[in-house]
């Protein structure tokens, strides 16, 4: 088998490397290009014509557009990564071969079709070797069996591995040798991740059970040591910072508290008396959830970012209109994230009160004039570099004095802009009119703050002051200072806030936030220090291990897993589509053994998962959905999506796609994101990479057989 696929390499290969061009070919060059196209038409297979019209098109396209730029040939050194023998029922044996650019050649007898866009390549994706098809190219429906496919790697041209039913052959220094028997699988993992039936029953336990604190929330009592149980069990414990790395918790501490609180005091802690933060969307529905499950359905769950918009736009509603700005640079998001500004806003705040000036378009004077005040935040910063150095401040300065200015006189004087308008026409400028007017995303907590410090409590939809008796931030390592100091402010005297988090999960490195006690610090909250949760019940131990070796020089304690499971494994393919196809034949068995199983096909960029998606769905994998916009479903079955969105949710199977040295380079964003990636598996991990491995696998989970 290895010496017929490496035989037929060869043959490819060696065609390919004389047909290659040498230099763009010219306009000429486009007319024979397109006559040969026209007479290969003539005399091909009726499957073949629609792929060498797509070549037409390609080179038609090229001469028309008048580029020295050729049409894409296939590369020689990897020329494809399947292979199908096809028994028609009319036609015979026939060989093609699946790559990433379409390539035939009749007269040689060499026919490489696109993944993407063949009808042809749909036999790769559904059927195994040895099945029966039946499907329809063209006008015409064609008959067959599949005689056999193959997964193979060609580098440099030639052939290294030969993936098939039989085994996976690998070539070494002293010939092929079978490296392994049969395909890798998914399974026994149906049902691992915490599904949100788990939370049913918490408050009627509560009601049934004798009050005693050994005898709270036994859901919980599995998750922590007897001084944490203790310190989420108290109703009045002020500021509980519950610490933990993924899947130790953090969240079903954080519902099930609100539950007890709820239980031990319903005229305090009714539902509109109490608010949950998270950072997605996708955290939210999932809580909500959770929240539902528990009989506290009624709680509201916001996104920090929509909820502060909205009250942004509440306290100031003559700057409704401006526009939030898309690419702020990294140092400026630094500059107004960095919990130092905290201390110059409220000095400020405290002169402009003794002035009077405590009006709505004072609060944003506040906001712009701490901003552009040069010398101040120049003596602020001065201590310390880590974040902005002096160049970054001086730039992240420059943006500020040329956007705050404008925003603050945005709509100064409404009665004059009136008059304006009505002079000038619907058509005409008024002063105000000022592209630098707009804001940043960091810009909705510092002006909420500003409005906190001057004019005081937010206001509720019907003017009231925003109060809460109870405050959940879930993920809170992704928050800026401010952001907590603004949450914290609409929270009651009291101070009853729950605070979860982990900060080897942060999506945003911008933010400031690095150590718990630096971030409370600047906020002069007192708290109860609370150990971090060293037990991790969603990983298993393999999980965790490569989770935390992703990490390398961020990782802190290794946290402590319970139980073992499925061993990590590294795929490697040298393209999407032989990756796609190799999960397709992994995912249809698994769904039909497991249907209750939830599975997450996990990349770093959308446009990753949709390719996959595609892939996929041509390859007719049920049950599969593509999550583009945190629209979870949280059922069964297998959702393709990138990792931001993921944050705070778990799955019984997580795959990492496309986990390369482009997509995943040794940067501090990228251990993070990949750790974040890993850690929603609840049982079993496939790392899956189409291109030269990432970096941050680690070596003891690349594959290290010779000749790979």
């Amino acid at each position: 088998m290895a010496e017929e696929e490496a035989a037929l390499c060869d043959k490819v290969v060696s065609h390919l490397r004389q047909f290659r061009p040498s230099q763009p070919p010219k306009s000429t060059g486009d007319d024979d290009a397109l006559i040969d196209l026209r007479d290969q038409i003539a005399s091909a297979r009726l499957e073949d014509v629609p792929a060498l019209i797509t070549q037409m098109q390609q080179v038609a396209a090229v001469a028309s557009s008048r580029t020295t730029k050729p049409v894409e040939p296939v590369d020689p050194e990897s020329p494809y990564f399947g292979h199908l023998r096809l028994e028609e029922d009319e036609r015979g044996v026939r060989d093609v071969l699946i790559g990433r650019t379409t390539h035939i050649d009749p007269k040689a007898g060499i026919r490489i079709v696109d993944w993407r866009h063949a009808p042809v390549s749909q036999l790769y994706y559904r059927y195994d070797e040895g099945a029966d098809y039946e499907e329809q190219f063209g006008d015409r429906d064609v008959t067959g069996t599949v005689l056999c496919r193959r997964t193979v790697t060609i580098a440099g041209g030639s052939l290294r591995r030969v993936q098939s039913p039989q085994g996976v052959f690998v070539r070494t220094k002293d010939g092929w040798r079978v490296s392994s028997h049969g395909a890798a699988s998914l399974s026994g993992g149906e049902g691992s991740a915490v599904r949100a039936e788990h939370m049913r029953g918490v408050l009627g336990a509560l009601g049934e059970v004798e009050q005693r604190e050994d005898r709270h929330l036994p859901e919980i009592a599995a998750l922590l040591d007897p001084r944490q149980f203790e310190l989420i069990s108290k109703e009045s414990t002020g500021l509980v910072v519950v610490q933990g790395g993924a899947g130790s918790g953090k969240t079903t501490i954080g519902v099930h508290r609100m539950a007890y609180l709820a239980y031990q005091s319903k005229q305090r802690f009714g539902p509109d008396r109490m608010l949950v933060v998270v950072g997605t969307p996708a955290l939210r529905d999932y809580i909500g959830v959770l929240l539902e499950a528990l009989g506290m359905g009624a709680v509201r769950v916001v996104t920090f970012t929509s909820w502060s918009r909205k009250l942004r736009k509440r306290m100031y509603p003559h700057l409704d209109a401006l526009g939030v700005e898309d690419n702020t640079p990294v140092e400026v998001s630094r500059l107004k994230t960095d919990p130092r500004l905290l201390a110059l806003l409220e000095a400020q705040a405290k002169t402009m009160r003794k002035q009077g000036r405590t009006g709505v378009r004072d609060a944003v004077w506040l906001w712009a004039d701490v901003l552009t005040s040069r010398d101040r935040v120049r003596a602020a910063f001065a201590d310390d570099e880590r974040r902005l150095t002096k160049a970054q401040l001086e730039r992240a300065l420059d943006w500020c004095a040329d956007h705050c200015p404008a925003v603050a006189e945005w709509r100064q004087d409404q009665d004059a802009e009136s008059e304006l308008e009505e002079i000038e026409g619907a058509d005409g400028l008024t002063e105000h009119d000022d592209e630098r007017a707009t804001l940043d995303d960091e810009d909705e907590s510092l002006l909420l703050r500003a409005y906190q410090l001057l004019r005081g409590p937010l206001r509720s939809n019907r003017n009231k002051a925003l109060v809460y008796e109870h405050m959940f931030v879930d993920e809170a390592q992704d928050l800026a200072a401010v952001d907590l100091c603004v949450l914290a402010d609409v929270v009651s005297e009291r101070k009853s806030i729950t605070l979860a988090g982990d900060t080897a999960q942060r999506l945003h490195v911008d933010t400031g936030f690095t150590r718990w006690d630096e971030v409370l610090a600047a906020l002069g909250l007192a708290h109860l220090a609370v150990e971090p949760l060293k037990i991790a019940y969603r990983s298993t131990k393999e999980v965790l291990r490569f989770a935390t070796d992703v990490l390398g020089p961020l990782a802190e304690d290794e946290p402590i897993a319970p139980r073992s499971g499925a061993p990590v494994e590294h795929h490697e393919f040298p393209s999407q589509g032989a990756a796609a196809a190799f999960l397709a034949e992994s995912l249809r068995p698994l769904l039909q053994r497991e249907p209750r199983a939830t599975v997450c096909i996990l990349a770093r960029y959308p446009e990753q998962a949709e390719a996959y998606y595609e892939a996929l769905t041509m390859a007719e994998v049920p049950h599969l959905r593509l999550v583009a916009n945190y629209d979870f479903s949280f059922k069964s079955g297998v959702e393709v999506t990138d990792i931001r969105q993921v944050k705070g949710l778990e799955y019984d199977y997580v795959i990492l796609i496309d986990v390369n040295a482009s997509s995943y380079p040794a940067e501090d964003e990228a251990r993070y994101q990949l750790h974040i990636g890993a850690t929603r598996a609840a049982h079993q991990l496939w790392v899956v990479s189409t291109g030269k491995p990432s970096p941050l696998i680690p070596a003891w989970l690349l594959d290290e057989e010779p000749g790979d």
